[in-house]
């Protein structure tokens, strides 16, 4: 009796690469740390046969069509953040600022070090504290908040903020920035990526599907939890490749529901610091029906965009029930009229480097359901939904996501 050799289920990667052109598949540059609830699904449509032969057996069976579609669950990092706005956003969608401090260490640093000299203090000159890496992307990486301005004619001697001391050793020459920034709005269409799906690496099967766009993303968070995306992707065709990509993870923090501040309607009190939960969900409506000569998919495009946000509120008043139903926060009578509100979440890590900030400047409440009484006595919570529209045009965006992280170029 043999043995059989399970695979198991944790032994899988999720890679991310983005094409420049349709047709052509790229390896992988980013692989983040799906959790439960992520797959891939490929799909046949097939069609039955019946022939004349004087029995009443199926012929054949041909296959009309293939397809792939998988969803990715994650708490991203913060560079990998940036790719999944972009990815769901579309093509042109980022327009990247460089970091406005770019320089170096003009001397060695030691671990323990309460200083260090910067050859140049650009972006450094105001009076208070600047946030800034050494070493990005190196495994001497790390984060420093200075006092601003440094001192001297240059180079220059920036302390570290807060009696705090170096936690590397840095040489010189090593490069010190500030946070780049990505300001992401939605397009028309987006770029094509590719997804590499490893269930078992190569005792398994390792998938390559090219060609693919977002359908749906949902982000989302409740209190004390992480920041999670979940992001539904189809691809056109896929092949299993024969070795597996060397896999790296971003070494940086997720973002916590903790470090999120609210600004609802314009106020950060109120509501805004009642919210237990919310999700952003964006649905990009592929056109998934362009098929041609091949078996596979001819092409994806992006279709009309809807954009709803969900709020879990502890109720404290009834403004959100009255904006709903009544016209505004302070009606009392049934009205035709909805009212419209804004939302702003800013998301700012302990080490003040790596933010995102999303921001739905026009969405009208189209639920807000009164909570039923209850003899236990605990805390009345109300579920709210709102729709974002461009207010007939005077928006440019439905949403704009704007990230900090160390990625140096548009993606």
């Amino acid at each position: 009796m043999s043995l059989i050799l399970a695979i198991r289920e944790d032994n899988a990667y999720i890679g991310i690469g983005k094409q420049s052109q349709g047709g052509t598949s790229v390896a992988p540059s980013y692989f983040p740390r799906w959790l439960d609830g992520s797959n891939i699904q490929l799909d046949i449509k097939a069609e039955d046969v019946w022939e004349g032969d004087g029995s009443r057996h199926l012929s054949l069976i041909i296959k009309n069509r293939q397809e792939v579609k998988g969803k990715l669950v994650v708490a991203p990092r913060p560079n990998e953040l940036g790719l999944l706005e972009a990815m769901a956003q579309g093509s042109g969608s980022d327009t990247y600022t460089a970091p406005t401090t770019n320089t170096t260490l003009a001397a060695a640093a030691t671990a323990g070090a309460t200083t260090i000299s910067l050859t140049a203090n650009t972006g450094l000159t105001s009076s208070g504290t600047a946030t800034l890496v050494i070493d990005s992307g190196l495994a001497t990486e790390e984060i420093v908040t200075i006092t601003t301005p440094p001192s001297g004619t240059g180079p220059y001697t920036a302390t570290l903020a807060n009696g705090a001391t170096l936690q590397q050793a840095h040489s010189s020459g090593a490069t010190v920035q500030s946070t780049a920034q990505h300001v992401i709005i939605d397009e028309s269409d987006g770029a094509f990526y590719t997804f590499e799906v490893s269930l078992g690496g190569t005792s398994g099967i390792i998938l390559r599907v090219r060609d693919c766009k977002v359908e749906q993303i949902k982000r989302s968070a409740k209190a004390g939890g992480l920041l999670t995306y979940e992001v539904d992707w189809q691809g056109i065709a896929t092949v299993a490749q024969t070795s597996a990509s060397t896999v790296t993870l971003e070494p940086h923090p997720p973002f916590l529901y903790t470090e999120g501040v609210w600004t609802l309607d314009g106020s950060t009190t109120g509501d805004a610091v009642a919210i237990e939960s919310f999700d952003i969900t964006q649905k990009n409506n592929l056109d998934t029906t362009i098929q041609t000569e091949q078996l596979t998919l001819a092409t994806l495009i992006f279709g009309m965009l809807t954009l709803d946000v969900g709020l879990n509120l502890i109720m404290q008043n009834g403004s959100r029930i009255a904006s709903t139903y009544f016209g505004s926060p302070t009606g009392t009578t049934d009205a035709q009229a909805v009212a419209t509100g804004s939302v702003q979440l800013v998301f700012t890590q302990a080490n003040q480097f790596y933010t995102v900030t999303y921001n739905i400047p026009t969405m009208t409440y189209t639920k807000a359901e009164p909570p039923a009484p209850k003899k236990d006595g605990k805390a009345f919570r109300i579920a709210v939904s709102a729709s974002s529209t461009s207010d007939m045009g005077a928006n440019a965006y439905l949403l704009q996501s704007t990230v900090a992280n160390l990625v140096d170029a548009a993606y």
